[in-house]
């Protein structure tokens, strides 16, 4: 088991770093900053929920996503994360110079991809359509952490899990 996490944390390195080795791609750092600040405190699903919510076809998802956000706030940011207290790569490496500011709490899970991912699972299995381009939105928001230097892939890796499953849970609820 040992050796596992081991791999996954060696893993986990080669691909932060090789992210901060595109910082010098200026239009790159201000999109995934950009993307990075969407999934801040569950915004763009606020923004969707709220709109959504006046839709009368529409109103029994976005009452869904909300009730998805709310748990993976709870779970993910509240529980595990107090519980497995795991520091990010900018706390493990503070002489990377971040574009963003240093986050104060714990790497994982990535809230932002739980967030993204449960809300964009309750959107796909609403509107399919609709659900594919938020996936994706989500996918790009977990990127972002990654490329950031505030979490590592495995915190986004577990985090879309974490989302996808809460998203089925409160959708079957």
């Amino acid at each position: 088991m040992k050796t596992i996490l081991n791999q996954i944390h060696r893993l986990d390195l080669r691909v932060s770093f090789f992210m901060i080795s595109l910082y010098h791609h200026h239009v790159l750092n201000r999109i995934m900053k950009f993307i990075s600040s969407c999934g801040d405190f569950g915004i763009i699903w606020l923004i969707i929920i709220l709109l959504t919510n006046v839709i009368p076809a529409a109103r029994s998802m976005s009452i869904h996503m909300l009730m998805a956000l709310i748990v993976s706030a709870l779970i993910g940011q509240i529980s595990i994360k107090s519980l497995i207290k795991r520091k990010r790569p900018c706390h493990l490496y503070p002489e990377v110079q971040l574009l963003v500011p240093t986050p104060n709490d714990s790497s994982f899970p990535s809230s932002h991809t739980t967030s993204s991912f449960a809300c964009s699972t309750i959107l796909f299995l609403f509107f399919p359509t609709y659900g594919l381009f938020a996936y994706l939105f989500a996918f790009l928001i977990g990127l972002s952490r990654i490329y950031l230097f505030v979490h590592f892939l495995s915190d986004v890796i577990c985090g879309m899990i974490l989302g996808i499953s809460i998203g089925i849970l409160i959708y079957l609820i």
